[in-house]
């Protein structure tokens, strides 16, 4: 059955270009939506906009870069000459990691993971609210992650970036819900993107370990965790506010104790 949540909807949605941000971009489209694309690479955005406008979907693409604040408010004048300043759905997908041990990443690498993650995202939101409080609401989702949720040694970074953007979804909630704007975060475990695949076809071992981490014994899809994002989006998540969507394939389900082996077991009745 096809549906069409987003029928008659706009949303903005950053990191349109490729992984789970271009999967998002399509199903949205797919469903009906006005979208308002935005990426920094142009060549991609291009070729993920293309056969979308092909097919007649209404998927305005903007070039801009989040670690600009000039950059993101033209991607929303864009959104306001398109559908008068209407906003139903902000989607904020844009960001990166960095390796690196707390002890030694460099100053100016902490301050470039906290701009394109966090302050990107609050920008996003603040152009946003506006936006929603003066058109009846609107939906907000905040891209965060099971790194944001407890530790990786090495990835100190990334992993404090997507815990502020969880905590910042939280009392944006709390402080927009009287204009019928929700705001929730998605967590994301391990997804198959193009960039993933492609250092995992190197490295059998870990994609090994990545399979057995879940136990469904696989990574996810980006169009997996898209669907999962376009659920928070859409008026089906109508009272789902101030939450994390955990998309991992039941990673984050397990202590950390050491796993043994379900089959040698036997259980009394």
């Amino acid at each position: 059955m096809t549906m069409n949540r987003f029928e008659d909807k706009v949303a903005l949605l950053t990191g349109a270009a490729n992984g789970i941000g271009r999967a998002t971009m399509e199903r949205l489209a797919g469903e009906g939506a006005t979208v308002v694309a935005v990426d920094h690479q142009a060549g991609d955005l291009a070729d993920a906009v293309g056969p979308l406008t092909d097919e007649g979907r209404n998927v305005t693409p903007v070039v801009a870069d989040v670690m600009e604040e000039s950059g993101i408010e033209a991607a929303f004048e864009t959104l306001d000459h398109i559908s008068n300043g209407r906003l139903d759905a902000s989607i904020h997908i844009a960001g990166n990691s960095m390796f690196g041990t707390i002890e030694d990443l460099a100053s100016e690498d902490w301050e470039r993971l906290w701009r394109l993650n966090v302050l990107s995202t609050v920008i996003c939101c603040r152009l946003a609210v506006r936006r929603m409080k003066t058109t009846g609401g609107g939906a907000i989702v905040n891209m965060s992650s099971i790194s944001g949720l407890a530790g990786d040694p090495g990835w100190g970074a990334y992993n404090a970036a997507k815990a502020a953007i969880w905590n910042l979804t939280q009392c944006l909630a709390w402080e927009v819900g009287r204009y019928n704007i929700r705001a929730n975060a998605i967590c994301p475990g391990p997804i198959g993107t193009r960039r993933m695949l492609a250092s995992l076809e190197t490295a059998p071992e870990q994609a090994a370990a990545y399979a057995r981490s879940t136990p469904l014994g696989r990574i996810g899809t980006p169009e997996e965790c898209a669907a999962a994002i376009c659920f928070l989006a859409s008026d089906d998540a109508s009272f789902v506010n101030s939450t994390m969507l955990v998309c991992d394939g039941g990673l984050t389900g397990v202590t950390g104790q050491p796993r043994f082996d379900m089959d040698s077991y036997s259980f009394a009745g």
